[in-house]
């Protein structure tokens, strides 16, 4: 899949930009603070409905401006299909092909990307809850039957508490219905670890070559911390399991008014070494295990899906010397699609740069370096 085509409207900083992209390497150029990222995050809502940064929908819509509109011609190899996404202060809509998507995970799964983003070193510095939820969207991107089960447990998880809140109010005695509610729930974090354990499996079976490559070191490895204390999956061990702490932990639930245990409670950890890389690597090593990770999600994508999603790479090479910076290179092969962003065209690869298209971004205007400038409305 390529992009060939990104309109935007009232999106960050930007009025209007119609962009037509390189199937291969694009790269945008410019000083900090111009928009660049802006890009990238544009393809990334475009793809997801949602930005990686902190913050909400509306504050993606220029300021001063009620609404947005990101749009996006994708070549497959022997089709295309056209992606858009509406945002203004109260809904967000979604449609493929100018018919609009009402189920979120329908959309989902077919334009794909994967990205490195500056944020994204905060998959290893972050919380638990951050690191579900990069794995959800891993996960969602390649099975969109995986983000309905999530929704769903989340769902139910939300019922669960309220309930556990009300029998704390009114006494144990009447816990039918949150029988009825456990053994839903179960039923659904059977199926969810069996896509996450399998997810994994995946992952680590390719990461240690990957981060060796990168830094000469193999023993990397991204355990999953399981609340329940399972260690790899087993589909009876998991119902019997959470049947045995939904009994031992009722009445400390009741009280706290909130489930303790669950699929919505684990967390990654990333060993390096069998060193804990949140604790014991330098932001600099932390910076290339997310990097090695993003290698290892496009690679299990193209094996799964047959084809390689969209990588989006944001300021990636600044910080990383040239030796590492060759090992990198090495993974961006002809039939991806890359969009890069940086300061410096020097940060990056003399072939990746003779090869790219390259667009220079300077007081609010977007041009083409050595051509005309890209569409463009102030």
């Amino acid at each position: 899949m390529k992009l060939k085509e990104l309109k935007i409207k009232n999106f960050r900083n930007y009025s209007e930009a119609n962009l037509l992209l390189s199937p291969s390497i694009n790269i945008f150029i410019g000083d900090n603070g111009v928009g660049k990222t802006n890009i990238l995050e544009a393809i990334y809502v475009l793809s997801l409905t949602k930005s990686a940064r902190y913050g909400t929908d509306t504050d993606l819509i220029k300021l001063g401006e009620n609404n947005l509109s990101i749009e996006g011609i994708v070549d497959y190899d022997d089709y295309q299909k056209e992606y858009k996404i509406n945002i203004d202060k109260f809904s967000k809509r979604v449609y493929r092909n100018n018919i609009q998507i009402k189920k979120i995970s329908e959309y989902l799964s077919e334009f794909c990307i994967t990205s490195f983003l500056p944020n994204d070193i905060e998959i290893i510095k972050g919380s638990p809850s951050l690191r579900r939820n990069t794995l959800n969207i891993e996960i969602g991107i390649l099975y969109n039957q995986y983000l309905d089960y999530v929704n769903e447990y989340n769902r139910l998880l939300k019922m669960r508490n309220e309930y556990l809140k009300r029998l704390n109010l009114n006494g144990y005695s009447d816990s039918k219905y949150l029988d009825v509610i456990n053994l839903k729930m179960i039923d659904l974090s059977v199926k969810i670890y069996k896509f996450r354990f399998n997810y994994l499996e995946e992952i680590n079976n390719i990461l240690p070559s990957i981060y060796k490559k990168l830094t000469g070191i193999s023993n990397i490895k991204i355990l999953y911390d399981c609340s329940l204390g399972i260690k790899e999956y087993d589909e009876e061990l998991i119902k019997d399991t959470m049947l045995k702490k939904y009994k031992s932990n009722l009445y400390k639930e009741m009280l706290q008014g909130m489930t303790i245990t669950g699929l919505h409670r684990d967390d990654l950890i990333f060993l390096v070494n069998n060193n804990d890389a949140k604790i014991y690597a330098s932001q600099g090593q932390q910076r290339l295990i997310v990097i090695a990770y993003k290698i290892a999600e496009l690679l299990v994508f193209k094996k799964i899906k047959k084809e390689y999603p969209i990588l989006l790479l944001d300021d990636v090479f600044s910080e990383i010397d040239i030796k590492k910076r060759n090992n990198i290179v090495k993974y961006l092969k002809s039939d991806i699609q890359v969009i890069i962003t940086t300061t410096d065209l020097e940060d990056i690869q003399e072939d990746l740069v003779k090869s790219a298209k390259i667009f220079k971004i300077k007081n609010g205007e977007i041009k083409i370096k050595g051509g005309a400038k890209c569409k463009k409305k102030k």
